[in-house]
Protein backbone atom coordinates (compact mmCIF):
# COMPACT_ATOMS: atom_id res chain seq x y z
CA UNK A 1 0.00 0.00 0.00
CA UNK A 2 1.26 3.41 -0.90
CA UNK A 3 2.41 5.74 1.82
CA UNK A 4 -0.13 8.32 0.63
CA UNK A 5 -3.07 5.93 1.17
CA UNK A 6 -1.87 5.09 4.66
CA UNK A 7 -1.82 8.78 5.53
CA UNK A 8 -5.37 9.17 4.22
CA UNK A 9 -6.62 6.26 6.36
CA UNK A 10 -4.99 7.71 9.49
CA UNK A 11 -6.51 11.11 8.74
CA UNK A 12 -10.01 9.59 8.39
CA UNK A 13 -9.64 7.71 11.73
CA UNK A 14 -8.52 10.83 13.57
CA UNK A 15 -11.34 12.83 12.06
CA UNK A 16 -13.84 10.19 13.22
CA UNK A 17 -12.52 10.25 16.78
CA UNK A 18 -12.65 14.05 16.81
CA UNK A 19 -16.22 14.14 15.50
CA UNK A 20 -17.31 11.54 18.08
CA UNK A 21 -15.87 13.54 20.97
CA UNK A 22 -17.27 16.77 19.53
CA UNK A 23 -20.71 15.13 19.25
CA UNK A 24 -20.64 14.06 22.92
CA UNK A 25 -19.84 17.63 23.90
CA UNK A 26 -22.77 18.88 21.84
CA UNK A 27 -25.10 16.21 23.18
CA UNK A 28 -24.49 15.85 26.96
CA UNK A 29 -27.38 13.42 27.26
CA UNK A 30 -25.03 10.74 25.95
CA UNK A 31 -23.08 10.87 29.27
CA UNK A 32 -25.89 11.41 31.74
CA UNK A 33 -24.10 9.55 34.51
CA UNK A 34 -21.40 12.23 34.76
CA UNK A 35 -23.66 15.28 35.21
CA UNK A 36 -26.57 16.28 37.47
CA UNK A 37 -29.99 15.29 36.18
CA UNK A 38 -33.58 16.11 37.20
CA UNK A 39 -35.58 13.67 39.30
CA UNK A 40 -38.18 11.56 37.56
CA UNK A 41 -41.73 12.60 38.37
CA UNK A 42 -44.26 9.81 38.80
CA UNK A 43 -47.95 10.71 39.00
CA UNK A 44 -50.00 8.16 40.97
CA UNK A 45 -53.69 7.89 40.22
CA UNK A 46 -55.63 7.46 43.47
CA UNK A 47 -58.89 6.11 42.04
CA UNK A 48 -60.56 6.24 45.46
CA UNK A 49 -57.88 4.26 47.30
CA UNK A 50 -56.92 7.00 49.73
CA UNK A 51 -60.55 7.86 50.48
CA UNK A 52 -61.29 4.23 51.22
CA UNK A 53 -58.17 3.92 53.35
CA UNK A 54 -59.12 6.84 55.62
CA UNK A 55 -62.71 5.69 56.06
CA UNK A 56 -61.64 2.09 56.67
CA UNK A 57 -59.05 3.05 59.29
CA UNK A 58 -61.54 5.39 60.96
CA UNK A 59 -64.19 2.65 61.04
CA UNK A 60 -61.91 0.13 62.76
CA UNK A 61 -59.95 2.46 65.08
CA UNK A 62 -62.70 4.80 66.32
CA UNK A 63 -64.09 2.18 68.78
CA UNK A 64 -60.65 2.05 70.48
CA UNK A 65 -60.79 5.76 71.34
CA UNK A 66 -62.44 6.97 74.55
CA UNK A 67 -63.68 10.28 75.90
CA UNK A 68 -62.22 11.21 79.30
CA UNK A 69 -63.97 13.47 81.81
CA UNK A 70 -61.92 14.49 84.85
CA UNK A 71 -63.05 16.30 87.99
CA UNK A 72 -60.68 17.35 90.71
CA UNK A 73 -59.30 20.17 92.83
CA UNK A 74 -56.22 22.34 92.87
CA UNK A 75 -54.76 24.36 95.73
CA UNK A 76 -54.68 28.12 95.20
CA UNK A 77 -53.23 30.75 97.50
CA UNK A 78 -53.85 34.41 98.10
CA UNK A 79 -52.97 37.07 100.68
CA UNK A 80 -55.46 38.55 103.12
CA UNK A 81 -54.97 42.34 103.45
CA UNK A 82 -58.03 43.00 105.58
CA UNK A 83 -56.15 43.63 108.84
CA UNK A 84 -54.34 46.94 108.48
CA UNK A 85 -52.21 46.39 111.61
CA UNK A 86 -50.81 42.97 110.62
CA UNK A 87 -48.71 41.77 107.67
CA UNK A 88 -50.73 40.15 104.86
CA UNK A 89 -51.66 36.58 105.78
CA UNK A 90 -51.25 33.85 103.18
CA UNK A 91 -54.42 31.83 102.69
CA UNK A 92 -54.77 28.56 100.77
CA UNK A 93 -58.03 27.25 99.39
CA UNK A 94 -59.26 24.49 97.10
CA UNK A 95 -60.65 25.26 93.65
CA UNK A 96 -62.67 22.66 91.74
CA UNK A 97 -61.40 21.92 88.23
CA UNK A 98 -62.65 19.91 85.29
CA UNK A 99 -60.73 18.59 82.31
CA UNK A 100 -61.84 16.91 79.10
CA UNK A 101 -59.62 14.82 76.89
CA UNK A 102 -59.21 11.67 74.88
CA UNK A 103 -57.47 8.35 75.27
CA UNK A 104 -56.84 5.12 73.40
CA UNK A 105 -57.28 1.57 74.73
CA UNK A 106 -54.07 -0.43 74.22
CA UNK A 107 -54.80 -3.85 75.68
CA UNK A 108 -57.43 -6.40 76.56
CA UNK A 109 -56.90 -5.69 80.28
CA UNK A 110 -58.40 -2.21 79.93
CA UNK A 111 -55.27 -0.03 80.03
CA UNK A 112 -55.75 3.36 78.36
CA UNK A 113 -53.04 5.82 77.35
CA UNK A 114 -53.72 9.55 77.64
CA UNK A 115 -51.86 12.74 78.51
CA UNK A 116 -50.58 13.64 81.96
CA UNK A 117 -52.06 17.11 81.68
CA UNK A 118 -55.54 15.60 81.23
CA UNK A 119 -55.49 13.63 84.52
CA UNK A 120 -52.89 15.40 86.69
CA UNK A 121 -55.46 17.02 89.04
CA UNK A 122 -57.96 14.16 89.00
CA UNK A 123 -60.07 13.12 91.97
CA UNK A 124 -62.38 11.10 89.71
CA UNK A 125 -61.86 9.91 86.13
CA UNK A 126 -64.89 8.96 84.03
CA UNK A 127 -64.40 7.21 80.70
CA UNK A 128 -67.02 7.01 77.98
CA UNK A 129 -66.62 4.18 75.48
CA UNK A 130 -67.71 4.26 71.85
CA UNK A 131 -70.81 2.18 72.63
CA UNK A 132 -71.98 4.90 75.02
CA UNK A 133 -71.23 3.04 78.25
CA UNK A 134 -69.42 4.89 81.03
CA UNK A 135 -66.74 3.51 83.34
CA UNK A 136 -64.88 4.87 86.33
CA UNK A 137 -61.14 4.65 85.66
CA UNK A 138 -58.24 4.18 88.04
CA UNK A 139 -55.00 6.10 87.64
CA UNK A 140 -52.16 3.62 87.04
CA UNK A 141 -49.36 6.17 86.78
CA UNK A 142 -48.35 9.40 85.12
CA UNK A 143 -45.15 10.99 83.87
CA UNK A 144 -45.01 14.81 83.64
CA UNK A 145 -41.62 14.65 81.92
CA UNK A 146 -43.21 13.16 78.76
CA UNK A 147 -46.83 14.30 79.34
CA UNK A 148 -48.02 10.69 79.36
CA UNK A 149 -50.34 8.84 81.73
CA UNK A 150 -51.97 5.40 81.94
CA UNK A 151 -55.42 4.79 83.39
CA UNK A 152 -57.37 1.53 83.59
CA UNK A 153 -61.00 0.45 83.36
CA UNK A 154 -62.58 -2.95 83.84
CA UNK A 155 -62.67 -4.47 80.34
CA UNK A 156 -65.99 -5.12 78.64
CA UNK A 157 -66.76 -8.21 76.48
CA UNK A 158 -66.90 -6.31 73.18
CA UNK A 159 -64.17 -3.80 73.92
CA UNK A 160 -61.75 -3.00 71.08
CA UNK A 161 -58.14 -2.01 71.54
CA UNK A 162 -55.44 -0.60 69.26
CA UNK A 163 -51.86 -1.67 68.57
CA UNK A 164 -48.81 0.56 68.84
CA UNK A 165 -46.73 0.81 65.66
CA UNK A 166 -43.04 1.61 65.20
CA UNK A 167 -42.72 5.39 65.09
CA UNK A 168 -39.15 5.10 63.79
CA UNK A 169 -40.58 3.83 60.49
CA UNK A 170 -42.79 6.84 59.73
CA UNK A 171 -41.82 9.16 56.90
CA UNK A 172 -42.26 12.92 56.55
CA UNK A 173 -45.19 13.42 54.16
CA UNK A 174 -46.88 10.17 55.20
CA UNK A 175 -50.65 10.37 55.67
CA UNK A 176 -51.95 10.13 59.25
CA UNK A 177 -55.32 10.26 61.01
CA UNK A 178 -56.17 11.83 64.37
CA UNK A 179 -59.20 10.71 66.40
CA UNK A 180 -60.41 12.39 69.57
CA UNK A 181 -62.90 14.70 71.24
CA UNK A 182 -61.96 18.25 70.21
CA UNK A 183 -63.99 20.75 72.24
CA UNK A 184 -66.22 17.93 73.42
CA UNK A 185 -67.16 16.76 69.92
CA UNK A 186 -66.58 13.07 70.57
CA UNK A 187 -64.94 10.72 68.05
CA UNK A 188 -63.98 13.39 65.55
CA UNK A 189 -61.73 12.15 62.72
CA UNK A 190 -59.23 14.45 61.01
CA UNK A 191 -56.51 13.66 58.47
CA UNK A 192 -53.20 15.19 57.47
CA UNK A 193 -49.58 14.31 57.00
CA UNK A 194 -46.46 13.93 59.12
CA UNK A 195 -44.98 17.42 58.81
CA UNK A 196 -41.72 16.67 60.63
CA UNK A 197 -40.08 14.21 63.01
CA UNK A 198 -37.90 14.51 66.11
CA UNK A 199 -39.02 17.95 67.26
CA UNK A 200 -36.98 18.09 70.47
CA UNK A 201 -36.55 21.76 71.37
CA UNK A 202 -40.08 23.12 71.69
CA UNK A 203 -39.62 23.68 75.43
CA UNK A 204 -43.20 23.00 76.55
CA UNK A 205 -42.22 20.29 79.06
CA UNK A 206 -39.63 22.37 80.88
CA UNK A 207 -35.93 21.68 81.50
CA UNK A 208 -36.57 18.16 82.83
CA UNK A 209 -38.87 17.17 79.96
CA UNK A 210 -38.11 14.58 77.28
CA UNK A 211 -39.28 15.91 73.92
CA UNK A 212 -39.21 14.00 70.64
CA UNK A 213 -42.47 15.05 68.99
CA UNK A 214 -44.01 14.09 65.67
CA UNK A 215 -45.32 17.25 64.02
CA UNK A 216 -48.53 16.95 62.01
CA UNK A 217 -50.97 19.23 60.21
CA UNK A 218 -53.91 16.93 60.99
CA UNK A 219 -56.36 19.21 62.82
CA UNK A 220 -55.85 18.94 66.59
CA UNK A 221 -57.81 21.10 69.02
CA UNK A 222 -58.33 21.25 72.81
CA UNK A 223 -59.91 17.91 73.73
CA UNK A 224 -57.82 15.93 71.24
CA UNK A 225 -55.17 15.57 73.96
CA UNK A 226 -54.44 11.92 74.63
CA UNK A 227 -56.04 10.67 71.43
CA UNK A 228 -54.15 8.57 68.87
CA UNK A 229 -52.31 9.58 65.72
CA UNK A 230 -52.71 6.65 63.32
CA UNK A 231 -50.98 5.61 60.10
CA UNK A 232 -52.74 4.03 57.11
CA UNK A 233 -51.85 0.57 58.40
CA UNK A 234 -54.15 1.16 61.36
CA UNK A 235 -51.26 1.44 63.83
CA UNK A 236 -51.03 4.07 66.57
CA UNK A 237 -47.77 5.88 65.84
CA UNK A 238 -48.29 8.77 68.27
CA UNK A 239 -50.35 10.21 71.12
CA UNK A 240 -51.58 13.73 70.40
CA UNK A 241 -50.28 16.07 73.06
CA UNK A 242 -50.26 19.76 72.16
CA UNK A 243 -50.78 22.47 69.59
CA UNK A 244 -48.86 25.66 68.92
CA UNK A 245 -51.48 28.30 68.28
CA UNK A 246 -52.03 31.92 69.24
CA UNK A 247 -55.80 31.39 68.96
CA UNK A 248 -55.79 28.04 70.83
CA UNK A 249 -57.33 26.57 67.69
CA UNK A 250 -55.88 24.41 64.95
CA UNK A 251 -53.26 26.15 62.83
CA UNK A 252 -51.72 23.01 61.39
CA UNK A 253 -49.08 22.81 64.13
CA UNK A 254 -49.97 19.73 66.14
CA UNK A 255 -47.53 17.56 68.07
CA UNK A 256 -47.75 13.92 69.07
CA UNK A 257 -45.56 11.83 71.35
CA UNK A 258 -44.03 9.03 69.20
CA UNK A 259 -45.30 5.51 69.84
CA UNK A 260 -41.88 4.07 70.67
CA UNK A 261 -41.57 6.51 73.56
CA UNK A 262 -45.22 5.83 74.49
CA UNK A 263 -44.52 2.09 74.58
CA UNK A 264 -41.49 2.41 76.89
CA UNK A 265 -43.20 4.87 79.26
CA UNK A 266 -46.53 3.02 79.43
CA UNK A 267 -44.84 -0.34 80.09
CA UNK A 268 -42.86 1.21 82.95
CA UNK A 269 -45.96 2.88 84.42
CA UNK A 270 -47.95 -0.36 84.25
CA UNK A 271 -45.14 -2.45 85.74
CA UNK A 272 -43.79 -0.07 88.41
CA UNK A 273 -46.35 2.74 88.74
CA UNK A 274 -43.56 5.14 87.82
CA UNK A 275 -40.97 5.61 85.05
CA UNK A 276 -37.57 4.00 85.58
CA UNK A 277 -34.98 5.88 83.52
CA UNK A 278 -31.38 5.22 82.62
CA UNK A 279 -28.45 7.38 83.75
CA UNK A 280 -24.98 7.76 82.26
CA UNK A 281 -23.41 10.52 84.35
CA UNK A 282 -22.25 13.08 81.80
CA UNK A 283 -22.88 16.69 80.88
CA UNK A 284 -23.00 17.07 77.11
CA UNK A 285 -23.43 19.76 74.48
CA UNK A 286 -24.00 19.87 70.74
CA UNK A 287 -21.12 20.21 68.30
CA UNK A 288 -21.29 23.74 66.88
CA UNK A 289 -19.88 24.85 63.49
CA UNK A 290 -17.10 26.69 65.36
CA UNK A 291 -16.18 23.46 67.16
CA UNK A 292 -16.14 21.60 63.85
CA UNK A 293 -13.57 24.11 62.55
CA UNK A 294 -11.43 24.25 65.67
CA UNK A 295 -11.35 20.47 66.05
CA UNK A 296 -10.75 20.07 62.29
CA UNK A 297 -13.68 17.71 61.84
CA UNK A 298 -15.53 16.96 58.61
CA UNK A 299 -17.79 19.77 57.43
CA UNK A 300 -21.11 18.02 58.19
CA UNK A 301 -19.89 16.17 61.26
CA UNK A 302 -22.57 15.07 63.74
CA UNK A 303 -22.13 14.14 67.38
CA UNK A 304 -22.10 15.54 70.91
CA UNK A 305 -19.14 16.52 73.04
CA UNK A 306 -18.70 15.48 76.67
CA UNK A 307 -18.40 18.69 78.69
CA UNK A 308 -18.06 16.96 82.05
CA UNK A 309 -18.01 13.43 83.48
CA UNK A 310 -19.69 12.95 86.86
CA UNK A 311 -17.43 11.45 89.49
CA UNK A 312 -18.29 7.84 90.38
CA UNK A 313 -20.89 7.75 87.59
CA UNK A 314 -21.36 4.98 85.00
CA UNK A 315 -19.52 6.93 82.26
CA UNK A 316 -16.55 7.65 84.54
CA UNK A 317 -16.28 3.98 85.52
CA UNK A 318 -16.42 3.01 81.84
CA UNK A 319 -13.49 5.30 81.00
CA UNK A 320 -15.32 8.15 79.22
CA UNK A 321 -13.37 11.41 79.40
CA UNK A 322 -14.08 15.12 79.20
CA UNK A 323 -13.66 16.21 75.58
CA UNK A 324 -14.68 12.85 74.12
CA UNK A 325 -17.12 13.14 71.22
CA UNK A 326 -19.98 10.65 71.28
CA UNK A 327 -20.83 9.46 67.77
CA UNK A 328 -22.98 6.40 68.35
CA UNK A 329 -24.96 5.03 71.32
CA UNK A 330 -26.35 1.49 71.41
CA UNK A 331 -26.04 1.24 67.63
CA UNK A 332 -27.78 4.58 66.89
CA UNK A 333 -25.99 7.54 65.30
CA UNK A 334 -26.12 10.54 67.63
CA UNK A 335 -26.75 13.97 66.13
CA UNK A 336 -27.85 16.08 69.12
CA UNK A 337 -27.62 16.22 72.89
CA UNK A 338 -31.43 16.03 73.18
CA UNK A 339 -31.42 12.81 71.14
CA UNK A 340 -28.75 11.22 73.34
CA UNK A 341 -30.53 12.33 76.51
CA UNK A 342 -33.74 10.66 75.32
CA UNK A 343 -31.92 7.47 74.34
CA UNK A 344 -30.11 7.15 77.67
CA UNK A 345 -33.32 7.82 79.61
CA UNK A 346 -35.17 5.08 77.70
CA UNK A 347 -32.39 2.53 78.36
CA UNK A 348 -33.04 0.09 81.21
CA UNK A 349 -30.74 0.50 84.23
CA UNK A 350 -28.17 -2.29 84.37
CA UNK A 351 -27.98 -2.72 80.61
CA UNK A 352 -24.50 -2.70 79.08
CA UNK A 353 -24.40 -0.38 76.08
CA UNK A 354 -21.65 0.17 73.54
CA UNK A 355 -20.81 3.79 72.80
CA UNK A 356 -18.57 4.86 69.93
CA UNK A 357 -16.48 7.92 70.76
CA UNK A 358 -13.93 10.07 68.97
CA UNK A 359 -10.87 10.87 71.10
CA UNK A 360 -7.84 12.61 69.61
CA UNK A 361 -9.29 11.84 66.16
CA UNK A 362 -9.33 8.10 66.92
CA UNK A 363 -12.52 6.07 67.21
CA UNK A 364 -12.95 4.00 70.37
CA UNK A 365 -15.65 1.60 71.56
CA UNK A 366 -16.56 1.99 75.23
CA UNK A 367 -18.99 -0.28 77.08
CA UNK A 368 -21.11 1.53 79.68
CA UNK A 369 -23.32 -0.13 82.28
CA UNK A 370 -26.30 2.24 82.50
CA UNK A 371 -27.30 3.42 85.98
CA UNK A 372 -30.64 4.36 87.54
CA UNK A 373 -31.51 8.06 87.20
CA UNK A 374 -33.73 8.18 90.28
CA UNK A 375 -31.05 6.59 92.47
CA UNK A 376 -28.40 8.94 91.04
CA UNK A 377 -30.58 11.98 91.79
CA UNK A 378 -31.17 10.73 95.35
CA UNK A 379 -27.44 10.30 95.88
CA UNK A 380 -26.83 13.79 94.49
CA UNK A 381 -29.33 15.27 96.96
CA UNK A 382 -27.69 13.41 99.84
CA UNK A 383 -24.26 14.57 98.70
CA UNK A 384 -25.50 18.15 98.46
CA UNK A 385 -26.81 17.97 102.02
CA UNK A 386 -23.47 16.58 103.16
CA UNK A 387 -21.54 19.12 101.07
CA UNK A 388 -23.11 22.55 101.73
CA UNK A 389 -20.23 24.28 99.93
CA UNK A 390 -21.14 22.55 96.66
CA UNK A 391 -17.48 21.80 96.03
CA UNK A 392 -15.71 18.60 94.98
CA UNK A 393 -11.93 18.39 95.16
CA UNK A 394 -9.09 15.92 94.81
CA UNK A 395 -5.48 16.02 95.93
CA UNK A 396 -3.02 17.61 93.52
CA UNK A 397 -0.89 14.81 92.08
CA UNK A 398 2.63 15.06 90.72
CA UNK A 399 1.22 14.93 87.19
CA UNK A 400 -1.23 17.78 87.86
CA UNK A 401 1.48 19.86 89.56
CA UNK A 402 3.81 19.40 86.62
CA UNK A 403 1.12 20.28 84.07
CA UNK A 404 0.27 23.58 85.77
CA UNK A 405 3.84 24.56 86.67
CA UNK A 406 3.86 23.96 90.46
CA UNK A 407 7.23 23.25 92.03
CA UNK A 408 5.70 20.50 94.16
CA UNK A 409 2.41 18.66 94.56
CA UNK A 410 0.52 20.60 97.21
CA UNK A 411 -3.08 21.63 97.84
CA UNK A 412 -6.26 20.32 96.26
CA UNK A 413 -7.81 20.99 92.87
CA UNK A 414 -11.51 21.79 92.38
CA UNK A 415 -13.00 19.06 90.19
CA UNK A 416 -16.59 20.28 90.37
CA UNK A 417 -18.29 23.47 91.52
CA UNK A 418 -22.05 23.15 91.85
CA UNK A 419 -24.08 25.82 90.08
CA UNK A 420 -25.58 28.32 92.54
CA UNK A 421 -23.54 26.96 95.46
CA UNK A 422 -21.65 28.95 98.07
CA UNK A 423 -18.38 28.02 96.37
CA UNK A 424 -19.55 29.40 93.03
CA UNK A 425 -20.80 32.58 94.67
CA UNK A 426 -17.41 32.97 96.33
CA UNK A 427 -15.76 32.90 92.90
CA UNK A 428 -14.34 29.38 92.84
CA UNK A 429 -14.20 27.62 89.51
CA UNK A 430 -13.25 24.19 88.24
CA UNK A 431 -9.47 23.49 88.17
CA UNK A 432 -8.81 26.21 90.77
CA UNK A 433 -6.06 25.11 93.20
CA UNK A 434 -6.85 25.57 96.91
CA UNK A 435 -3.74 25.86 99.08
CA UNK A 436 -5.24 26.96 102.38
CA UNK A 437 -8.60 27.22 104.16
CA UNK A 438 -8.61 29.47 107.21
CA UNK A 439 -5.40 28.76 109.11
CA UNK A 440 -4.99 25.24 107.74
CA UNK A 441 -3.15 24.08 104.67
CA UNK A 442 -4.36 22.50 101.48
CA UNK A 443 -2.75 19.20 102.48
CA UNK A 444 -5.31 18.57 105.26
CA UNK A 445 -8.44 20.06 103.64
Amino acid sequence: MKRKNIYLIIAFVLAGVFLTLFGIALHPESSQADIPSPVQIVVIKDEGGFTNAVSTIAKFLTPTVVHIDVTGTVIRSSYDFRDFFRPPQKREYEVPVRALGSGVIIGEDGHIITNNHVVQNADTIEVELYDGSRKTAKLVGRDPSTDLAVIRIEPTPNMKYAKLGNSDDIQVGEWVIAIGSPRGLDWTVTAGIVSAKNRRNIGVLGPTGYEDFIQTDASINPGNSGGPLINLKGEVIGINSLIVSASRGSEGLGFAIPSNMVKAISESLIKYGKVVRGYMGVNIQDITPDMVKSLKLEENFKGVIVANVVLEGPAKRAGLQQGDILIRFDGELIESSAQLRNRVASTSPGKQVKAEVLRDKKKLDITIRIGDLEKAQKQARELKAANPLGLSVEKVSQEIAKSIGLSKATGVIATDVEQGSASEKAGLDKVDIIFRVGKGTGETF
